[in-house]
């Protein structure tokens, strides 16, 4: 038979009876706090042990109080599962965190495919904490010679920022968020610069080499070269267009972009911007204002939220981008076949907008207004559009040789 309880009245200092009348509790003072040494002994020699060795540990200076331990405990449990986290599980926690944070569907997409194709293979089974400044640099020596640098930085700027993620340090990260490692071993040094070569030769059109492609693509895509080569409209966006972005205030014509239509993944969708300085209003020169009417009475059906560019004339269906890409591809490589002395070379859609860039810089654009005019918010990324084109150097070389 269990022996009865004592009255709490009867019972040795630092015990006492628990809320149920049938256990006891140790509790002592250390440091001025008072500390809960058990809640369920059974027996009265149970919760003096517990308090004698207490006594002895704080005598020793070796009392850590249960609370603490506890928590060291947790802390130790959740380090070690830390440590095992793998680089394939640190990306679907960093492309969670991305979706959670904003991130546009398209973007992630593509951080998706660079990490899948590039660093994968390599980097995705090791555990986080055991990835070192080597492991990262052999990696990207490997992705250099095998993809040559310009795949070599978006895929190394993609993993960079997962590793950043791992040490508490990306953009819009929650102040809760436990660092799974203290610093990113991402620390190539010079992986994500661009050549200043590959920008400064990018071709930029001629008026007459921009008029003909927009002349020989079909009619209802004729306004989306011509916006893109003096707008700098990005083919995505030029897609997403409807007939209320077009507006004249004050006898000025602008156009604005607040969406574009992404292909990438499955099936094509509406999305943001790429960035929040990507929604703007850009003037439309005088020169286009009569296309731009003609194209919305020809093209466009009624409603303000009709496609400026959809699939068929006056038609609801988004036009596929590689559609408009195709039928730019076939118009420039007809003004290459038509003109073997002035070919344009390596001149992709985005070269329209570059062209159109070059020209507002040309023009005398400071880098604030680039920046709203390309909708970026890198002053960095659009000061190469403030260079100059071979003729205007020869221009300039000239005027120097008459001075002479």
């Amino acid at each position: 038979m269990a022996k009865k309880p004592k009255k709490s009245t009867n019972l040795p200092r630092g015990i006492n009876l628990t809320a149920n009348g049938q256990t006891y509790r140790a509790r002592i003072f250390h440091n001025g706090k008072r500390h809960t040494l058990g809640t369920f002994f059974e027996t009265i020699g149970d919760a003096e042990a517990a308090l004698s060795i207490a006594r002895s540990d704080i005598a020793r200076g070796v009392f850590v109080p249960p609370s603490e331990r506890k928590a060291q405990a947790k802390q130790a449990e959740q380090s070690q599962a830390r440590s095992a986290i793998t680089v394939d599980e640190l990306s679907e926690q960093f492309f969670t965190f991305m979706e959670t944070v904003g991130r546009g569907r398209g973007t992630i997409y593509t951080y998706k495919s660079r990490y899948r194709s590039h660093a994968k293979e390599t980097l995705g089974p090791l555990a986080v904490v055991d990835v070192t400044t080597k492991t990262i640099d052999d990696w990207h020596a490997a992705l250099v010679k095998n993809h040559g640098r310009g795949v070599s930085r978006q895929v190394y700027l993609t993993v960079a920022a997962m590793f950043n993620y791992a040490a508490g340090k990306a953009r819009d990260q929650h102040a809760s968020f436990v660092p799974i490692i203290e610093r990113s071993p991402c620390q190539v040094a010079g992986a994500t610069k661009t050549t200043t070569k590959s920008q400064a030769d990018e071709p930029v059109a001629t008026v007459d080499q921009l008029a003909f492609i927009a002349d020989n693509v079909p009619d209802h895509y004729r306004l989306a070269i011509l916006l893109s080569g003096w707008c700098a409209i990005r083919l995505g966006e030029l897609l997403g267009l409807q007939r209320h972005d077009f507006e004249t205030v004050n006898g000025q014509m602008w156009v604005r972009v607040d969406r574009q239509v992404q292909a990438r993944g499955k099936g094509l969708y509406e999305d943001t911007p790429k960035s929040e300085a990507g929604r703007r209003s850009v003037p439309v020169p005088k020169a286009l204002w009569s296309v731009v009417e003609d194209h919305l009475a020809d093209h466009v059906g009624k409603a303000k939220k009709s496609l400026v560019f959809p699939r068929t004339s006056k038609g609801t269906v988004w036009t596929h981008p590689n559609v408009l890409r195709n039928a730019f591809n076939r118009s420039r490589d007809e003004w290459n076949r038509l003109n073997p002395d002035d070919v344009l070379e390596n001149f992709t859609f985005h070269g329209l907008r570059h062209t159109a860039l070059t020209r507002v810089g040309q023009a005398g654009a400071t880098l604030e207004e680039l920046k709203r005019y390309a909708g970026h918010s890198s002053a960095e990324v659009v000061s190469k559009y403030q260079h100059a084109t071979k003729d205007r150097l020869a221009m300039l070389a000239q005027a120097l040789s008459d001075q002479m």
